[in-house]
């Protein structure tokens, strides 16, 4: 009888166990599911209803993450993250070949083919749609016309671009009215690149005004293939506007350990960017590290040593080699300075094009190979920021410049990142840094589009200035003024250490003591800002006078503000 009960216990155990797990799993699943029965309804003059017709939705793969497979905890989050997605937009059966894509943050549906994937992971800013011939990303935009920004200047400063005739053909370039609205065509090629594999070099961008005008729907397509007879438009052509139903949802920037750092290099980086580590300081001043002479000069004034010094470097023409990359790593090294090394492609002499378009091709892949060998046979541990402030318009490796298409600038930097890894370079701490505002400030220039992924990333960089006033368009601003919003952005959308790669303040149009004294006041209230870097210089008008003085020993006055201030991070 107790072996009979026993069994029975035992089975009433199994039996509620399976039942448990089973509807566990129907949990995680239950937005997906809930979402194949829902009713659409489409409340928009013109828009079908879609009520009864089946809903799919397509699986997305989703971004690398180094952490154990078999990790219930990060199975669970991947899932949730998942779910959180796909709430954002459904996919419902139109014909065999065909899907309706429903964008339930932007409100909208468009007709596309049955194969193209659905990436919503930056739903906020955009939709991407893709196949292994066609992308598509989706921008809904609105126009701030209270500052000037109208149908017309968004349009011709977005395909500003065009007029590198070196780099881009332009194929077509057209108005279609449609009643009161101007809808416009631009349709362009360039060359493939042959480090980049499957080049989707043919595109075609339709920008669409709605009907008040105070929105703009930009259409951005990438064809491995040429297009023919404008096949895009049918798409275009689909958009119906629905109701906004859904909050946008933001895919977690992940923290991801780097397993392939030298242990001194491991060592650095929880030095400076352990979640318990203080404030470093750092500075850019002109001649250092090649030459000392004049910041062991300001260093005295200060009495105060800067641990970290910003070196810039370009991808030079005609050079199998940076003439002094050896010497600033060596002297670095020597003076025991952790160095922010910069690494950007410049623009090239007239007639040549955009260099971004030339590294991608391979010309430059010596010059590469033997920056990156040098970096590594250093064996020193250094920051190297590759690319920062993408996201301004006066960067040539910008989407403003190479086709609105952000694709450029990720392909770009992790081509780099995999020559430095080839040439075994385990010393890196890679530093993405954006600018703090993103010029122009367009969807379709958003920082998360240049995002090269998460095992990419070490450190995120931040970049915002007092630019003072010299310029009739520039605001004086205070330090908490422009890192309090900033420092909240950041720390919402990414979970790596943070570092200010660059700033300043100019002394036209306020205060610069008090400017200093009020960073002071406020920095440290950032905890997650982990090293700060001055930038020590000037920026000049074109008549060579100077606009922008960002000195850090000025004055006298400003000396002592310095001096008295840094005495607490010694």
């Amino acid at each position: 009888m107790k072996g009979t009960s026993l069994r029975l216990f035992l089975a009433t155990i199994v039996i509620v166990f399976t039942v448990c797990t089973i509807m566990a799993d129907d949990f995680c699943r239950a937005p997906v599911t809930d979402e194949i029965s829902k009713k659409m309804e489409v409340e928009e003059s013109g828009t079908e209803n879609v009520e009864n017709e089946a809903v799919i939705e397509t699986e997305r793969i989703m971004p690398s993450v180094k952490t154990k497979p078999d990790s219930l905890l990060h199975r669970f989050k991947a899932e949730e993250e998942q779910i959180k997605e796909k709430s954002t937009y459904s996919l419902m059966t139109d014909d065999i070949d065909h899907n309706i894509f429903i964008n339930k943050v932007d409100g909208y549906t468009v007709r596309i083919p049955r194969t193209m994937r659905v990436d919503m992971e930056f739903s906020e800013i955009r939709a991407v749609l893709e196949n292994q011939e066609l992308r598509i990303e989706i921008y809904r935009q609105k126009l701030d016309q209270g500052k000037g920004l109208g149908i017309e200047s968004y349009i011709n400063y977005s395909n500003r671009f065009i007029e590198n005739q070196i780099d881009h053909k332009n194929e077509l370039q057209e108005t279609i009215q449609e009643g009161d609205l101007s809808i416009q065509l631009l349709q362009w090629s360039r060359k493939p690149l042959a480090r980049i594999a499957e080049d989707k070099c043919y595109y075609a961008s339709v920008e669409m005004p709605l009907d008040d005008k105070k929105e703009v729907i930009t259409f951005l397509f990438k064809n491995s293939r040429p297009f023919e007879n404008k096949n895009y438009l049918e798409i275009v052509s689909s958009l119906k506007l629905i109701p906004v139903t859904e909050q946008p949802y933001t895919r977690a920037i992940k923290h991801v350990e780097n397993k392939s750092w030298n242990e001194e290099t491991a060592k650095v980086y929880q030095h400076y960017f352990g979640q318990n580590s203080k404030l470093h300081w750092g500075i850019f001043e002109t001649n250092a590290p090649l030459d000392f002479n004049e910041l062991k000069k300001i260093e005295g004034k200060l009495e105060f040593t800067f641990p970290v010094l910003l070196y810039y470097t370009g991808i030079l023409e005609g050079k199998e080699m940076h003439p002094n990359l050896s010497k600033a790593l060596e002297n670095a090294k020597r003076e025991r300075r952790l160095l922010e090394l910069t690494l950007q492609s410049v623009e090239q002499m007239p007639g040549e094009g955009n260099m971004v378009y030339d590294v991608l091709d391979g010309k430059y892949d010596r010059y590469l190979k033997n920056y990156a060998g040098a970096v590594a046979a250093s064996g020193e541990p250094i920051l190297f920021r590759l690319g920062n402030e993408m996201n301004g318009d006066w960067c040539v490796y910008s989407s403003h410049h190479t086709s609105k298409d952000t694709e450029i600038y990720k392909a770009f930097y992790r081509y780099v990142y995999s020559i430095f890894e080839k040439a075994g370079a385990d010393n890196v701490i890679w530093v993405w840094n954006p600018n703090g505002k993103s010029f122009p400030d367009f969807k379709w220039n958003d920082e998360l589009c240049y995002y090269p992924g998460d095992e990419y990333v070490d450190v995120i960089g931040m970049t915002s200035y007092n630019t003072g006033t010299y310029y009739q368009s520039e605001n004086w601003t205070e330090f908490d003024q422009m890192y309090d919003a900033l420092y909240n952005k950041y720390t919402k959308r990414y979970d790596k250490p943070l570092m200010i790669t660059e700033f300043s303040s100019s002394s036209v149009g306020g205060s610069k003591d008090a400017w200093v004294e009020n960073m002071f006041r406020h920095i440290d209230k950032y905890d997650r800002i982990k090293v700060a870097i001055w930038w020590d210089g000037c920026d000049w008008d074109a008549e060579g006078n100077v606009a922008r003085s960002y000195f850090i020993d000025e004055t006298e006055e400003l000396v002592r503000v310095f001096r008295e201030n840094l005495a607490r991070y010694r």
